[in-house]
Order: C-alpha cells, then sequence, then structure tokens
C-alpha cells in the first residue's frame, strides 16, 4: 500500500514539476530577448572597461576574489576546483551563490521534464556521500533529512542521514547506493562526470558480493537494523521493491540495471572534452537502444559557463547563466583586450575561449576552456566544450599536448581492449628513474589487475605513436634527451592523492580524469608497491 501511494505522489510532482518547467522555459525565453541589455548592465555594474585585461587565475583575481568575500562577511565561504590544476582555486561561494547554482541545476531539470511530460521524473544524483569542500557538495549538502515529497522526487538525498552513513561505513558506498536506488526506482541518473556513474555500475557488476551486501542482509532479517533506517526504507519505497530487492539477494551473478532499477530511463552527465573512454563504458552498461543520455550544461567551479535550451528534440547549450557577463576571444588570438568579442558575434563553426566577469571577484577571468560554436539559437552561440586550452607539457621543447595524448589514448584502447576495459589510462611526465626524463601510461584500476606486459606493450605503442604525430617529441626521443614512455599500474586511491593532493572526500562528484597531467609522477618504489 505505502509503495504504491509513494508512486502515485511522485506522479502528482512529477506533473507539478511539468508545469514549473513551461513556466521557466517562458522565462528563459524572455531572457534570451533581453539579453543583449542584460551584458550591457552587468559590464556596467562590474566596471569592465576596454582596457580591462584578460587575466587567468593568479594573484590579480586571487585579491579580487578576496575583496569580493571582506564584502559578503561571515557568509563567506569558498569551494574548490576539482584538480585540473596543482593546488586547487578557491572560489568565492557564499549561501546565496550556492542558492543560485542550485537553482540554475533545478531549472535545467524542470525545464526538461516539460518536454518529456510523461515519463517519471524522479531522479538520483551521484554526490558526494560525506561532507566536502566541492561546489556540488555544498550544492547537495543536507543539514536533516529531507521533507517527504522531496525524498520522494529525489532519494538520493536521504543518505546524508546518520543512520545511513552508518550503513555506508559499514557495506560501503556501493551498497548504499545501490540499496537506495533499488528502493525508490528513479527514472533520471545524473553525475556531474561520468566517470562516476561508470565506475559505480563496474563496482557493482566486478563485485557483486561486496555491492550487494546490504541489500542481501536487509532481506535476509530488516528487524536488525535502526527504526530511522526502516523509516528511511519506508519514505522511499516505490512498487515492486521488495520484489526486486529479493531477487538482488538471491542471485549469485551480477543483474542488469533493468532488473535493479526498472525506471530508469535517461542518464544524464558532462560529454566534452576528454570524457568518451567513460561515454563508451556507460554505453556498455545503459545501451542507447533503452537509455536515454541526456548532455548536461557546462558548468566549472568558477562560474556556470552555459545553460541548456531545448529546441523540440535538439539541446543546446548558450550562455545565460544569471548575473555572468560573457566575453569571448577567438582560437588563436592572442588575450587581449582589444581581442575579445561579444557572444552575439561568435561565428558557427569556429572556435573560442571563454572570458566571464561576475560578482564574485572574477574579472575579465580566462577560463582557459575552449568551445566551438555549433550554431545560434535566437540569436545565441551554441557552445559545445572540446578542451582545456594550455593542456600541455614540454621537458625539452616538445610542446605535447592533451589533444595529441587523447589521439594517442583513443589507438591504444582499440589495440589493447582488455586494459582499457580495467583501468583508465593515461599519460604524466616522470624523471623519476634517473637518465633522461620521460613520459609514463599509467593505467589507473578501481578492481582487480592489470597485466603490466601489457600495459608496457601500450606504453611503447603510445610512444612510437607520439614520435610520429609530434616532430618535436620523435626527433628528442631519437637524439635521447627524452627516455622511452613507460608503464605504471596504480590504485584508484593512490592516483588520485598524487595528482590531487590532500583533496577533501567526495572527490568523485568533480575530479576530472584527463588524457595528460602536468603533475609530475615519481617516487618508483612506493607506485610499484601499489600496483
Amino acid at each position: 500500500m505505502r509503495e504504491t501511494f509513494n508512486d502515485a505522489l511522485r506522479r502528482a510532482i512529477g506533473l507539478a514539476l511539468v508545469v514549473v518547467g513551461v513556466v521557466l522555459e517562458l522565462r528563459q525565453r524572455l531572457e534570451i530577448r533581453r539579453y543583449r541589455s542584460t551584458q550591457a548592465r552587468l559590464r556596467r555594474r562590474y566596471a569592465i572597461a576596454d582596457e580591462t585585461p584578460v587575466l587567468p587565475y593568479g594573484p590579480e583575481q586571487r585579491a579580487s576574489i578576496e575583496v569580493a568575500a571582506r564584502r559578503c562577511g561571515n557568509e563567506a565561504r569558498f569551494a574548490k576546483t576539482s584538480g585540473t590544476t596543482a593546488e586547487p582555486k578557491r572560489i568565492l561561494y557564499p549561501a546565496e551563490r550556492v542558492a543560485r547554482a542550485r537553482w540554475a541545476f533545478i531549472d535545467a531539470f524542470a525545464r526538461h521534464f516539460a518536454t518529456v511530460p510523461w515519463r517519471r521524473h524522479s531522479f538520483y544524483v551521484f554526490s558526494s556521500l560525506r561532507d566536502a569542500d566541492s561546489l556540488t557538495s555544498y550544492m547537495m549538502e543536507e543539514k536533516r533529512l529531507p521533507p517527504y515529497v522531496v525524498a520522494l522526487q529525489a532519494a538520493y538525498r536521504v543518505q546524508a542521514a546518520p543512520a545511513l552513513q552508518v550503513l555506508a561505513q559499514r557495506y560501503g558506498d556501493v551498497a548504499l547506493r545501490l540499496w537506495v536506488l533499488t528502493l525508490a526506482n528513479p527514472g533520471f541518473l545524473y553525475s556531474t562526470n561520468p566517470s562516476t556513474l561508470a565506475m559505480f555500475l563496474d563496482a557493482v557488476q566486478g563485485d557483486w558480493m561486496a555491492a550487494t551486501a546490504l541489500v542481501r542482509e536487509f532481506v535476509r532479517d530488516r528487524r536488525r537494523f535502526e527504526t530511522d533506517v526502516l523509516a528511511i526504507a519506508r519514505r522511499i519505497t516505490s512498487r515492486g521493491a521488495a520484489g526486486r530487492l529479493r531477487r538482488i539477494a538471491q542471485s549469485p551473478a551480477p543483474l542488469p540495471l533493468t532488473a535493479t532499477v526498472p525506471a530508469a530511463h535517461t542518464y544524464v552527465c558532462w560529454t566534452g572534452g576528454y570524457v568518451q573512454p567513460f561515454l563508451d563504458r556507460l554505453a556498455e552498461h545503459l545501451p542507447r537502444d533503452r537509455y536515454r543520455l541526456l548532455p548536461m550544461y557546462s558548468m566549472s567551479t568558477e562560474t556556470p559557463e552555459t545553460t541548456p535550451c531545448y529546441r523540440r528534440d535538439r539541446v543546446a547549450f548558450i550562455p545565460l547563466a544569471d548575473g555572468v557577463l560573457y566575453e569571448f576571444l577567438p582560437e588563436g588570438d592572442d588575450d587581449a583586450p582589444a581581442n575579445l568579442l561579444p557572444p552575439h558575434a561568435l561565428r558557427a563553426g569556429r572556435n573560442y575561449s571563454m572570458v566571464v566577469s561576475d560578482a564574485y571577484g572574477l574579472r575579465r577571468y580566462q577560463t582557459d576552456d575552449l568551445f566551438s560554436c555549433a550554431g545560434h539559437v535566437s540569436g545565441l552561440p551554441d557552445l559545445r566544450f572540446l578542451r582545456r586550452r594550455s593542456l600541455s607539457y614540454s621537458f625539452t621543447g616538445e610542446k605535447l599536448t592533451g589533444d595529441q595524448v587523447a589521439m594517442v589514448l583513443e589507438h591504444v584502447r582499440a589495440e589493447f581492449p582488455l586494459l582499457s576495459r580495467n583501468a583508465f589510462l593515461t599519460c604524466m611526465p616522470s624523471t623519476s628513474r634517473g637518465g633522461a626524463p620521460h613520459y609514463r601510461l599509467i593505467g589507473v584500476v578501481r578492481h582487480g589487475e592489470l597485466s603490466l606486459t601489457d600495459l608496457e606493450a601500450a606504453a611503447a605503442r603510445c610512444d612510437a605513436l607520439l614520435s610520429e604525430i609530434n616532430g618535436e617529441y620523435g626527433g628528442k626521443r631519437a637524439s635521447g634527451r627524452l627516455g622511452p614512455m613507460r608503464g605504471t599500474m596504480a590504485r584508484l586511491d593512490e592516483f588520485l592523492r598524487r595528482v590531487g593532493g590532500p583533496r577533501p572526500d567526495g572527490w568523485e562528484a568533480q575530479f576530472k580524469f584527463l588524457p595528460l597531467y602536468r603533475q609530475r609522477w615519481d617516487d618508483d618504489e612506493l607506485v610499484q608497491d601499489r600496483g
């Protein structure tokens, strides 16, 4: 009876969100109509003059952020970036900005719900299960158990409850997520990075007994669980949940998602940049004939870069975030104020880096993110993220770029399918063995083992391909100024510690897996012991 009532209420909430989505869609169209006047007003508000310099994150931007933080007083707090730099950037996020970021998330989902009014609209977000100082954690943090109707629509929010935190410590994060997903049976699955969802599904398939330990114990004797756990289970349960839990508990082999979360029909994640290996992995778990992939908008910690714009079956991404002044530099142009273009001046088929200013201290901040203009929607550019503009490394003038490494890794993944299935492959500079500096092919593995023989063979293949496509690299290899690429195996926790440094819990919500990192990978003995 409770299951049927919960699902009926979920349906009513979903229809209410559809109505909200229609209203928000009308609001967005009005914002598009007055876009140019809004941008002009923001330019005056932030005192951006023609000669205001374009600057990366550095002393000037930090000083400007500190000035804005002092204006916030006790409300000031900072979110840290996710890991594309050696040291995380500290970006100002007072409570009202967190609320604004949360509203942008709700706005995007509600307007999409309006385009699919008869689908199941409840969703599950793969956010951190513990407190952290990332933007995602700020957006998803809970002070107390969410209201009943909120938990029905967004069951993942109950995971912050102390009783469920105890379960996460006892059974593991994967087991808790699977238990909540099976009970709630959401329609949408959301993860900022596709790696988060891919790794969860890999973990369920790769270690079925550990992933289902909580479900098995719950089915065996739920009276052993605290009353708070049982109350939460009743709040989020859905039709057929008891049967799904029993099927999981009785199955000796992994079950597909259609058996554990049969209502899921759409997964939402970031699709720009270098995430294709994880998108391919997701396509294996979530076949395209059964599940729809909905790309998410570009939301960096520094600023919301784009907003989704739904036009029938097409999703465009336009620079329309509230309170952000957008300017663009054509690819290849110097970061000179005279080269800046307003959004309406962008041309389809060209690439541009994004420059932003906002009320939180960023002044003509060079995001270093490169976008392609795929076309226009109501006069605004449809922007598709391409890559980080400055992702490159050079020991002796070889100027190895992320694009070159990504191209090579694509070939290597095809030639070594077992290797790519069991690990994420990336490249890092190293000087640790003495002699000539060299690059490392790092096989980052979360479950199981890798073949070191295959990894070394893949590293040799990478070395040969890089020599072909980068003449300077090939020349430095031939002269001995660069040593041969070597293969190194690392566990996920070790890789994160080495690359990200002392980061908070909840890395999976934001950490970016890149084809090339500029941090050096040294201390071979420690890495080999971990491998």
